[in-house]
């Protein structure tokens, strides 16, 4: 198998020997998590870091059960599930691609059908919802997507209570990209998906529109709207990226991403920005 993409350098071929070496998490330092099989861990969660980033997430918020929380870009509904099993919350789970007969079919399935209320509408349209309707916001590896602009807050802010908790996570940038690396981006970051994606334009539609955690805080202050209480990359966000690498070997998951993703983390050992995860709480003013 070629391991080469877009011309970055050739990683061993033997994707056993290159996989068995990656790390792992610790399980004691994610208690939320115990009686999770592997698998229930990362099926249906898409991005960097699947439930353990959502239990870091949880862990700078304070939910109580009767709290209606909105899970902006829920996907395939896990996390929605997580908020409802662990913390007893009522959770609007809206997502644009998932549809909501989808979550719907899966909420009953799994015994969440009176707790989670699923939809299917973009985020950056009208919003159905009453203002100040919403205890907390909730958002894991969506928001750099469509969240990145103060314009965007101003949308979005006018459904949460005053004094109400907007988290988000999601795979983070550990510096800036540098100018020449906008006009020339690394081979490792700028990629065509394989059919029938290709006309996905990696860089432009997801890392161009990745930050830094500064630059997330920064943006969240000047809005003026939100006081942010705490933002932080991942210690173990390296770690956390490895073990999805070899969760998708294990189990044939995106044989594609496991190549790119072995690229980047080759990549980062050496070169900036390099792929990395973080949390980021806020509070309405």
């Amino acid at each position: 198998m070629d391991l080469r993409i877009g011309g970055s350098s050739e990683l061993p071929l033997d994707l056993e020997a290159v996989t068995k070496d990656l790390r792992s998490p610790d399980p004691a330092a994610y208690p939320e998590l115990a009686g999770y099989s592997r698998e229930q861990l990362y099926h249906d969660c898409c991005g960097g870091g699947a439930l353990y980033l959502a239990a870091r997430m949880v862990r700078t918020m304070t939910l109580r059960p009767s709290d209606i929380v909105l899970d902006l870009g829920c996907g395939k509904g896990e996390t929605s599930i997580f908020l409802a099993r662990h913390y007893g919350v009522q959770v609007i789970a809206v997502d644009l691609w998932t549809p909501a007969t989808f979550l719907h079919d899966k909420l009953v399935a799994r015994g969440y059908r009176e707790r989670i209320v699923p939809l299917n509408l973009d985020v950056t349209g009208r919003l159905p919802f009453a203002e100040e309707y919403f205890d907390a916001a909730f958002c894991m590896n969506s928001f750099s997507f469509y969240g990145g602009s103060i314009d965007f807050l101003r949308h979005l802010l006018p459904h949460l209570k005053r004094g109400g908790q907007l988290c988000i996570g999601s795979e983070v940038l550990s510096d800036e990209f540098k100018a020449e690396q906008l006009r020339n981006p690394p081979p490792v970051y700028s990629f065509r998906l394989p059919p029938p994606n290709e006309a996905v334009d990696v860089f432009e539609d997801d890392f161009k529109k990745q930050h830094t955690p500064r630059w997330w805080e920064e943006l969240f202050e000047r809005s003026g709207l939100l006081e942010v209480e705490q933002c932080h990359e991942l210690e173990d966000a390296g770690v956390l990226y490895e073990d999805l690498v070899r969760y998708e070997h294990e189990f044939g998951v995106d044989p594609f991403d496991v190549q790119i993703s072995l690229q980047q983390i080759e990549w980062g050992k050496t070169s900036r920005p390099r792929k990395s995860l973080f949390t980021l709480a806020a509070r309405k003013l």
